[in-house]
């Protein structure tokens, strides 16, 4: 009956182009994107112009089950997605640019400027796709050359001096891309009475491909981004008051990634060989206030330098019923960090003397630090390793579609860790003049994800020519890695063992602290149950899932207890997301409507951390529903369009900590767009968050207190685009 229906009611306007062959061709994926037995959300240029697509942030609500909050900075990227996401370490969702895999989290915040194509297929893609896309994989495809010539060109101009320019330039095999973005701050900090979080970058892209035969085709990606940043906005929260932001210490980051892929497609008369390979370069530069308060506490500098390489060749063939597909996949990453952490006056007396003198008898005497500030040295070299052998089968028989997938994957770890602190220190009344200490702490620890076996089973039924029905099974896992982020805590303890030693003094109620053996953490793993509908035919399409994960060995950002000055990955034990998605696009005549929602109810199973018991309680940051609506209307006057959308995205109510008890209402940001199109130029003016709303945003704790971050305000940004 179902099926009768949307076949009638479908059938009832004229019909329109579906999705192009050729933004298809970035996917492993044997079948086309409407065949897939998962559901698929995808952009087409023109929904990335009208949305004001502009980075992944902006997918947030538009894509179901999606949140992606600011951060502070393109450090990183906060990433949620079916109740599964991080705000440190490895992704959960996978990223792919012009085929080739981003291997660090920390360049997948960057300019979209070239970018013509954007899909997101949700749910655990590990067998295709391996580590790290255990929620789903965003896929995104650069302007290819077409063999002409033509340029396209683009500014605009909105508050908070926001400047966004760029241009496309293709001619014969190239294609050349430049963007650069640019705004002054959205917020104050009050302590210096400066914008604390400008922003300017550079993106650079070189596309070029060549098919010297019919047979062979060659190409090469490159990509270059360089930005310059303040950040890290955070107000501190107490007694349920949220205060501007205020601090003295310095915060910025610097990056520059180049990334550059090739690839290789060759055509046999019954098979076809596809190879990547990639090499990508990073280097930041972070310095934050970790105490984001006026007071002098301690400041973190974290400079990496990263090299990552990758290879990948998928070996398919082609027969009547059968369509299998055979890969290997390899890396290797090696990254130098350096991260050392300045203790200043104050948070020497908070953090190290009130520690040690606590344990002192009064009777005995009591410590002293002349210094004004204790610099901990943290260097790090981490090299990280990994292969995988995958399988895909897909049997069609009749109106069934039934694919099998299998993938092995190993990844292993190394991290030699060189850590110092230096200082000076008296005891009263028995030392009569300060005496140096040095505290080293040096070793290498290890780290083995095993065998990952990620199988996957999936069918679809065409129950007619608009509607199929699907169904799969798959898992999918996160990397594990190391912290090193705790390190500096690791380092006041053993600055304290270390006083005391030196003073003779034995002590059984020092406070505990991890050591490096424990800075350890597993790889994350999930099992997928899903179902759902899709109904396709030209102008309209839709679709439904449901579907339950079943999430081991969770790994959750936690602060340690007390005034600790690190944060740690660690694993959660058990949690499940159950949820529902929908999503629709209809195209009739001149107009366009586009709608999503999502219900996701993501939840802790096990989760015990030895001083609270959170089972049951609702994993944080998950909103429990994503919602997104926007109509627009397209009418031509002779040789000028006039073209008028307006949108409105929420998400929430969500859960801050693992507690539950600090809970963020449903966020709602409307926006709008109107824009003159003429043969070849469009001037436009679009509105972002119209009501003004400043939710907050982020939420964290350093030493013991509790900080947030506010979403973006109001924004009103004019554009002008030339095509020629």
């Amino acid at each position: 009956m179902l099926t009768v229906l949307l076949s009638i009611f479908v059938a009832l306007t004229p019909p329109i182009d579906t999705l192009p062959p050729a933004y298809a061709k970035a996917f492993k994926e044997t079948l086309p994107l409407e065949k897939v037995a998962s559901p698929v959300s995808y952009l087409l240029p023109a929904e990335l112009k009208t949305e004001g697509v502009v980075g992944q942030g902006r997918l947030s609500a538009l894509v179901p089950s999606l949140l992606i909050p600011e951060y502070g900075a393109s450090l990183t990227s906060t990433i949620y997605l079916r109740g599964i996401g991080s705000r440190m370490e490895n992704p959960s969702m996978g990223l792919y640019v012009d085929g080739i895999p981003i291997m660090d989290k920390n360049a997948y915040d960057f300019d979209w400027t070239g970018i013509r194509f954007a899909a997101l297929m949700r749910g655990p893609q590990a067998t295709l796709y391996g580590r790290n896309s255990m929620s789903g994989t965003l896929v995104l495809q650069s302007a290819s050359p077409d063999g002409t010539t033509h340029v396209n060109a683009y500014a605009e101009a909105g508050l908070a001096k926001t400047v966004r320019t760029g241009a496309t330039v293709s001619f014969g095999q190239h294609v050349l891309t430049a963007g650069f973005k640019y705004n002054a701050g959205w917020n104050r900090n009050e302590y210096k009475g400066t914008l604390c979080d400008p922003y300017q970058g550079l993106s650079l892209r070189w596309k070029w491909e060549q098919v010297p035969s019919g047979k062979i085709r060659w190409s090469n990606s490159l990509f270059a981004t360089l930005s310059k940043e303040g950040g890290f906005a955070y107000g501190l929260y107490e007694n349920g008051t949220l205060h501007p932001v205020s601090y003295n210490g310095e915060g910025s980051y610097r990056r520059i990634s180049v990334i550059d892929g090739v690839g290789f497609h060759y055509t046999g008369d019954s098979f076809t060989l596809d190879g990547t390979g990639s090499l990508q370069l990073l280097s930041d530069d972070m310095r934050m206030d970790q105490d984001y308060t006026p007071e002098n506490i301690f400041t973190l500098r974290q400079a990496q330098n990263s090299a990552t390489g990758t290879a990948e060749v998928i070996l398919r063939s082609q027969k009547e019923h059968w369509q299998p597909s055979t890969g290997v996949f390899t890396f290797y990453r090696f990254n130098r960090m350096d991260a050392p952490v300045t203790f200043g006056r104050t948070g020497i007396e908070n953090l190290i003397l009130d520690n040690a003198n606590r344990n002192i008898p009064e009777d005995i005497g009591y410590l002293s630090i002349p210094d004004d500030e204790i610099l901990i040295d943290s260097d790090f070299g981490i090299h990280t390793f990994g292969a995988a052998l995958f399988h895909e089968s897909v049997f069609t028989l009749g109106r069934w579609r039934l694919t099998a997938g299998l993938r092995l994957d190993y990844e292993g770890g190394v991290m030699a860790y060189d850590c110092l602190a230096n200082l000076h220190y008296r005891f009263f009344p028995t030392m009569k003049a300060d005496k140096p200490l040095a505290v080293p702490y040096r070793g290498t620890v290890t780290h083995s994800s095993g065998l990952q076996v990620l199988p996957k089973l999936s069918a679809l039924f065409e129950a007619s020519k608009v509607v199929s029905f699907y169904g799969n099974v798959s898992k999918g896992y996160r990397a594990g890695g190391f912290n090193t982020q705790i390190f500096s805590d690791i380092l006041q303890s053993q600055t304290m063992m270390a006083l005391m030693s030196d003073l003779g003094v034995y002590l059984d109620n020092l406070p505990a602290s991890v050591g490096a053996g424990h800075t350890r953490y597993k790889p994350e793993s999930a099992w997928n149950f899903e179902a759902g509908v899709r109904l396709v035919k030209d102008h309209f399409r839709a679709e439904a899932t449901f579907y339950y994960m079943d999430v081991r060995n969770q790994q959750l950002t936690v602060f340690p207890p007390g005034k600790s000055t690190g944060r740690m990955m660690t694993n959660a034990g058990a949690s499940r997301s159950l949820g529902a998605e929908a999503e629709l696009d209809w195209r009739p005549g001149e107009f366009h409507f586009h709608a999503s929602y999502a219900w996701c109810d993501a939840r802790f199973v096990a989760y015990n951390d030895g001083n609270h018991d959170y089972s049951g309680n609702r994993i944080p940051y998950v909103p429990a529903h994503t919602a997104f609506a926007s109509a627009a209307w397209r009418h031509s006057f002779n040789a000028i369009s006039l073209n008028l959308s307006a949108s409105v995205r929420a998400y929430g109510p969500l859960s801050w900590d693992e507690t539950g008890l600090l809970q963020e209402p449903v966020h709602i940001r409307p926006e709008a767009r109107i824009a003159l199109s003429f043969k070849k130029w469009e001037i436009w003016l679009r509105g972002e968050n119209l009501t003004g709303r400043t939710g907050r945003n982020f939420y964290f704790k350093s030493v013991g207190r509790e900080f947030f971050s506010l979403e973006r305000p109001r924004n009103i940004i004019l554009g002008i685009s030339i095509n020629i």
